[in-house]
């Protein structure tokens, strides 16, 4: 099932309300600070707990193109005279429109609410945007559904009504500015690094689902499936060879490459239901080699006990499974187990 869109006027305030005073309730406020983008600068009340944190700043923006309400992020630097902006999740004030990057959806099934972004990252250099985010985050884009049928893809930053709200927003700002970072430092004039953004581009055409989780009430897992891909992640490049790569698309939450040859092949759910489980089965027997004993394929999944025939299964076709949890507390983290 998928996500939907939270288009009307009315909500979308009472949503927006109820993000500022998350984020204001965790951080401190710094008084007017001024604020730099491209093209100007701004005087605005920030809010944030000290040097290299999280900063936040809200505005309403009624005479731009499409008017909006301003939620403007970045890391703090108490030495700058101007504060510069990392990025914007910002909320259309008017008509719920697709050209503004920050959204809200629902989960229709629980009834929950996200901030949301598009992913329309910017690099600051011609050639270098969204994908290449994507690509270097591993981050997976969602499906939310319009009215009018049309489908909007964007990033689960996190629930709109949790106390970890700020740490999630935290979470999104910190990897934009690192590959921010390193679109400066000229990783991505590598011609590898190019054909990796090749390679996750190649299937922004293909059709995606909505990844359901099972929810509990301390953690909604569906918002921590990223996390998840980007441990995995780092724990499997600790140990790469040379020739080896560790990349995402759009069909495969991870996989390794060993020169051209497919090594490795990952897939992360966040429910332990059947369905989840034979959804998972088929992507990992799909993406491959048939031969089961000359790919390694790993199925990550949250805690609790699987059915004994679905674990027969999963033996009798060689599918390693790796666990993982979310460590609760106002600033939560996946933990490989």
């Amino acid at each position: 099932m998928r996500l939907t869109v939270v288009e009307g006027k009315t909500e979308r305030a009472s949503l927006q309300r109820g993000l500022e005073a998350q984020v204001k309730s965790a951080l401190q406020s710094q008084g007017q600070r001024n604020i730099g983008y491209p093209g100007g600068n701004q005087n605005a009340e920030l809010f944030s707990n000290g040097a290299g944190q999280l900063w936040a700043a809200f505005a309403n923006l009624p005479d731009a193109s499409i008017p909006r309400r301003w939620n403007a992020f970045g890391v703090y630097h108490t030495e700058s005279r101007s504060q510069q902006i990392t990025v914007e999740i910002n909320i259309p004030t008017e008509e719920a429109s697709g050209q503004i990057a920050g959204f809200f959806a629902r989960d229709p099934e629980t009834g929950h609410v996200y901030l949301m972004h598009d992913g329309g990252i910017g690099g600051g250099k011609a050639g270098v945007g969204k994908e290449a985010f994507l690509t270097r985050s591993k981050i997976t884009l969602e499906e939310a559904l319009r009215s009018d049928g049309r489908v909007r893809e964007g990033i689960i930053i996190g629930r709109v009504d949790t106390p970890d709200l700020p740490s999630r927003i935290w979470s999104f700002v910190q990897q934009v500015s690192d590959f921010k970072a390193a679109v400066r430092s000229g990783e991505f004039d590598t011609a590898a690094a190019l054909a990796d953004v090749d390679e996750w581009d190649d299937f922004k055409d293909e059709p995606t689902g909505r990844r359901r989780g099972t929810r509990s009430s301390a953690i909604d897992y569906v918002t921590y499936h990223g996390d998840v891909v980007r441990a995995l992640r780092d724990k499997r490049q600790a140990t790469c060879a040379d020739d080896e790569r560790v990349l995402n698309s759009r069909l495969i939450d991870l996989y390794v490459r060993c020169g051209a040859a497919l090594t490795e092949v990952y897939e992360v759910k966040t429910s332990i239901d059947r369905q989840s489980i034979y959804t998972a089965i088929g992507q990992l027997m799909t993406h491959g080699p048939a031969d089961a004993t000359s790919i390694k394929r790993v199925l990550a999944l949250p805690p609790g006990q699987l059915a004994a025939d679905l674990e027969h299964s999963l033996d009798a076709l060689n599918i390693t499974v790796q666990r993982f949890d979310v460590i609760g507390g106002k600033s939560p983290r996946v933990k490989l187990l």
